[in-house]
């Protein structure tokens, strides 16, 4: 028989990791109403003051979950606004912390920043080609922002950020660099709202239906395992990673012929991203022998699969290959993919502009085409710029300093010139230096 004593041993035990558990769960929640919340009123943050009304999103490793914990912006993450609202030169609608700003309404947006090599030092330059970008409503703009002061390890909670006005947070130190429509910013909703109810209740769903065990299956009257999950290799990302990153094996150079076998298994496996690569490396001669029809073959479909730039490839090759010259057809694909925003396609309708190829000669419409394939908006990664798009921005200059339009603009040709050598164009540089400018 058990003692009265050790039954109430027992329930003490009990009530003890009952409060243990709600004292937890307590914790957890104050911290979520802390991470994700509506701010009551105005707060300052750095240099920027956080109007009412904000929902904001944040994550601080030193909240405890104690009740008395203040209310901070530390560790400021990403936000929504209540009504737009003027940040980094921007009447946005959302901001994340890494600089991303979503646009509330259609506006110029500037000064440009690109990063370029000057001297043997790499930085953020001034885009004296490009003063402000029109950028649309729901677009984002993306900003390089400088990191803050290092952390004094002698400093009590060094670690910890600040909060107020000695918090790093200065967006008019953010240098624009270009705005896109294919960036999100993405906000949590406030702890404890219907839509943060709802998207736990379907994570909640989701993980339980993870982990349901399977069904024993009873096959002829024997007991049978569960059906293997089928794991498919894909060889498109093993081709990418032959063609890309082969380079940086010892000898320095990628094995494009392996990388063009596993694009050939990825076509045959419909990895449909591979088809692009495959025109590529026929068009170019890489890991097979230079097949421009071949390359056709594939450029077709890819963009029966949705690429973009395959149009202007296909219009690439009507332009440039003589026995498959087709100046009419090349227009007509240079248009449509231009269209859809092709890189390719506006550099090469700004060539037969002003080569008076396929169409009349115009050097003012060349001038419009190259600029547009000169635009940020194609920069993509740290130093962005497409070989075409240096391409375009010489050609710029030099529309600019033999006066093709009229008189010479050489202060104009200065400055594109001088771009597409900070972003190490020799040809840029050589016409830069036989500039007679004052």
């Amino acid at each position: 028989m058990i003692s009265y004593d050790v039954i109430k041993l027992k329930r003490e035990l009990q009530a003890l990791d009952e409060g243990n558990s709600e004292r937890y769960n307590e914790q957890v929640r104050n911290q979520q109403m802390r991470c994700n919340f509506v701010l009551e009123h105005d707060h300052l943050y750095g240099e920027f003051l956080f109007p009412k009304g904000t929902l904001v999103n944040r994550y601080d490793p030193s909240d405890s979950g104690e009740p008395t914990y203040p209310l901070i912006l530390s560790g400021f993450s990403a936000a929504t606004f209540a009504e737009p609202t003027e940040i980094a030169g921007i009447l946005a609608t959302k901001i994340e912390n890494r600089g991303l700003v979503e646009l509330a309404e259609d506006q110029n947006v500037g000064p440009v920043y690109f990063y370029a090599t000057k001297d043997g030092e790499s930085g953020w330059t001034l885009d004296k080609t490009t003063p402000f970008m029109a950028c649309k409503k729901g677009m984002v703009a993306l900003f390089e922002v400088p990191s803050g002061a290092g952390f004094d390890i002698n400093e009590e909670f060094w670690w910890k950020d600040k909060d107020g006005a000695e918090a790093h947070f200065k967006p008019s130190e953010w240098q624009f660099r270009y705005c896109d429509n294919s960036f999100t910013v993405e906000v949590s909703p406030a702890y404890g709202s219907d839509e943060a109810i709802a998207i736990e209740n379907a994570r909640l769903e989701q993980k339980a239906r993870e982990d349901q065990k399977s069904q024993t299956i009873i096959k002829d009257g024997v007991l049978m395992d569960a059906e293997p999950v089928e794991f498919t290799l894909s060889y498109f990302l093993e081709g990418m990673g032959e063609y890309h990153f082969g380079s940086k094996r010892e000898g320095g150079k990628a094995d494009y012929s392996k990388a063009y076998q596993l694009f050939l298994q990825a076509a045959d496996n419909e990895e449909e991203d591979a088809y692009y690569y495959l025109g590529m490396m026929n068009y170019h001669g890489q890991g097979t022998s230079q097949n421009r029809e071949e390359a056709l073959f594939w450029f077709n479909k890819a963009v029966e699969a949705g690429s973009d730039e395959a149009i202007g490839m296909i219009g690439r090759i009507y332009f440039e290959d003589e026995s498959m010259q087709d100046y009419e057809q090349a227009v007509i694909l240079f248009n449509k993919g231009a269209v859809k925003g092709s890189l390719i396609a506006e550099f090469y309708l700004g060539m037969m502009a002003v080569q008076g190829l396929g169409i009349e000669q115009d050097y003012q419409k060349g001038l419009e085409w190259f600029k547009k394939a000169a635009n940020p908006m194609h920069a993509a990664g740290m130093t962005g710029y497409h070989q075409l798009g240096i391409d375009a921005m010489v050609n710029v200059g030099h529309i600019y300093a033999r006066g093709l339009l009229g008189e010479k603009d050489l202060k104009s040709a200065r400055n594109w010139y001088e771009k597409a050598c900070l972003l190490e164009s020799q040809s840029a540089c050589t016409a830069l230096e036989s500039l007679n400018i004052d």
